[in-house]
């Protein structure tokens, strides 16, 4: 249910009026990462999954959003890790994030070129969507799935 509901949110043509989309509160969301590196982890965003992350080297960022196509993943720099809040077990469906695709084999093949490693999938799921996971170099699991 939820895939499905989130899923109506990239489509455009779910929204009925232009009047009931200015009516929506609730835009978008985006999920903060802690890094210890950030260029580790922007040269990861960019290079290995697409996304592009503006940022301005001489001026040292401790923060940058990086972006692909409607999908926004913030970096913020850290001097030490964070507490994990919990360990991931074999077996379990624990993300860090969740972004929704429109055609996962296209992104796939996209991932294959960039020689990114998918740590899973693609995996159908009981609940339709079909998935693939990988982890940023500071261990996060990031799945991306499509859900017709």
């Amino acid at each position: 249910m939820l895939a499905l509901r989130a899923n109506e949110r990239l489509e455009p043509d779910g929204i009925k009026s232009a009047q009931e989309n200015q009516m929506r509160q609730y835009i978008d969301t985006g999920a903060v990462f802690i890094t210890t590196d950030l260029r580790r982890a922007v040269d990861f965003y960019t290079e290995k999954l697409g996304f592009t992350c503006e940022a301005d080297w001489s001026v040292n960022p401790t923060f940058l959003i990086c972006q692909r196509e409607g999908a926004a993943i913030m970096l913020k720099q850290a001097n030490q890790a964070p507490d994990p809040l919990r360990k991931f077990t074999p077996g379990l469906d624990l993300m860090d994030a969740y972004v929704w695709v429109r055609d996962i084999k296209a992104l796939e093949e996209d991932f294959r070129q960039r020689k990114t490693p998918v740590t899973e999938g693609p995996l159908k799921r009981e609940y339709g969507c079909t998935e693939i996971a990988v982890h940023d170099p500071d261990g996060r699991r990031i799945v991306f799935g499509h859900c017709p």
